[in-house]
């Protein structure tokens, strides 16, 4: 190795990037085709988070040396960074383990999750300790609807582990073990696998968030929402916003409180219930909201302004997050209802489907793209309960996927649909207003028909949301709910079933 080289790699090796950078880029330009210096630039430059600048001196490296195993591995983080899966996966050509596993990653991006799984699985052959493939291959795995393996995967990477592996490594594979039980079904068993885990390593924020999410789903409240609070330590989080902190209910009298709104929509429409409650403690309440929920929110007697969450802020001289309230106040028992329709919205949607001849009964089976996956339906599993006579089945949602789309236009179910005029929540509430009950799936219409105080069936997943806790049909949240849990995963038949009896009084 030549001394330019050997002061690259100690450059490198401090973590002092740009100046390695320097020297490399030094190097080729005396030597355009030095192996290891455009090897060494491309790794330098994916690590600073430019994978587009990398990618092209990593192909003039391969072109001097195309079966090089660990500048193909480069090669291909940098493609995966760059997300230019399908290139990633052309020069994934050699057995070698990380090959392999970057590889299934290509794939994975392109969403073909069978052929990641055969490359993570031939990647643990190729190197059975290779700790990266196998934690790969169980996330795969949950995607393939087979969390039972993805279980088995995850415990063999943090068995297989080294001893000198970086504790948030360790800590990703944890959180992923306590996930699949949690989809399993098996919420204890995830406790107690976060607890196992925080009992070596206390300071890990990801595994103390997973595990408040498995305290609120067993019902244990209290310690629920102090580790939930650590939400914004975890990456993929958003962080916490400047100057937001648990609020004292007792010291807001005569105080301008703004909440400001985080995650969903479900999770504003749930939790802004306590703007009442600071009112009622003598605070000038200001809420942040999602624009389609301003004039929603803005119709609470509590809320003394509403911004958007593209709108400047408000002046307040406290300022919380809406999902750090039930911390705050140590929950509170339901105070529904806590929203209202603008009586301008209602006396349209009034307007609209005039007076009853029969009950009629709001129906939603899907929420947004983002939350299809964690508790959708097909639209197909609502017949039976479309069919019944003696109702008016109005559908609620704005959204419908392209599948229940075709469904809907196939069969022409007795349902009535208002997605193109549903302008944003408030005329959501209205259509609600006009319903006698609602029969919906876990999104933010459950928790706007709760808030509204609105009789509802609320059809679950197997493994439910923490919100809507186990086993109960009740919910603490919203006493004019009924739950609906799925016995197995994936059966929705003996769900609809249930809603049927109970709206037909016959169950």
């Amino acid at each position: 190795m030549n001394e330019p080289l050997k002061e690259a790699a100690r450059l490198y090796a401090a973590r002092d990037y740009q100046a390695a950078e320097t020297v490399c880029r030094a190097i080729i330009r005396g030597d355009p085709r030095h192996f290891d210096a455009l090897h060494l630039l491309g790794v330098l430059l994916t690590l600073q988070v430019r994978p587009e600048e990398a990618v092209p001196f990593l192909r003039r490296a391969e072109a001097v040396q195309p079966d090089h195993a660990p500048m193909l591995v480069n090669l291909g983080n940098a493609l995966l960074a760059a997300k230019r899966y399908a290139e990633a996966v052309a020069v994934s050509r050699c057995g070698d383990a990380g090959v392999l596993n970057n590889l299934g990653l290509a794939y994975r991006g392109l969403e073909q999750h069978e052929a990641a799984e055969q490359a993570f699985r031939a990647a643990t052959n190729a190197r059975w300790d290779n700790v990266p493939a196998w934690f790969n291959l169980a996330t795969t795995l949950v995607k393939l609807g087979r969390p039972e393996e993805s279980l088995q995967a995850a415990r063999t990477a943090l068995r297989i582990a080294p001893l000198d592996t970086p504790v948030h490594r360790l800590a990703e594979v944890s959180s992923e073990m306590g996930q699949t039980l949690l989809a399993l079904g098996r919420p204890e068993e995830a406790l107690a696998e976060c607890r196992r885990f925080l009992a070596r390593h206390p300071e890990q924020k990801t595994v103390i968030w997973n595990m408040s999410l498995c305290l609120l789903l067993l019902g244990q409240l209290e310690e629920g929402w102090r580790g939930y609070e650590h939400r914004f330590d975890v990456p993929g989080h958003d962080d916490r916003p400047e100057g937001a902190i648990v609020l004292d209910p007792d010291q807001v009298g005569g105080k301008r409180v703004l909440i400001l709104t985080e995650q969903g929509r479900g999770d504003m429409l749930q939790f802004v219930r306590y703007a009442p409650l600071l009112a009622e403690r003598g605070a000038i309440v200001s809420v942040q909201a999602y624009h389609d929920l301003v004039p929603l929110i803005a119709a609470m007697p509590a809320v003394h302004s509403v911004v958007s969450t593209d709108a400047p802020r408000p002046e307040a001289e406290i300022i919380t997050c809406v999902m750090s309230l039930p911390l705050a106040f140590g929950t509170q028992p339901a105070n529904v209802p806590y929203l209202r329709v603008p009586p301008d919205r209602e006396a349209l949607w009034f307007g609209r489907l005039g007076p009853r001849n029969r009950p009629r009964i709001g129906v939603a089976w899907s929420g947004s793209t983002h939350s299809y996956e964690r508790s959708a339906m097909p639209a197909e599993a609502t017949a039976p309960l479309l069919a019944l006579p003696g109702f008016e089945f109005h559908c609620l949602q704005k959204e419908i996927t392209g599948n229940d789309q075709a469904w809907l236009e196939a069969t022409q179910p007795p349902i009535i649909r208002h997605e193109s005029q549903l302008a944003d929540f408030a005329d959501t509430a209205a259509l609600i207003s006009q319903m006698d009950g609602v029969v919906t799936i876990d999104t933010a219409t459950a928790h706007l028909a709760g808030a509204l105080a609105k009789p509802m069936s609320v059809m679950l997943p197997f493994n439910p949301d923490w919100r809507w806790g186990l086993g109960c049909a009740e919910t603490l949240w919203y006493p004019t709910a009924r739950l609906f849990r799925q016995p197995s995963r994936g059966a929705w038949s003996p769900v609809v079933q249930a809603v049927i009896r109970n709206l037909t009084g016959s169950g």
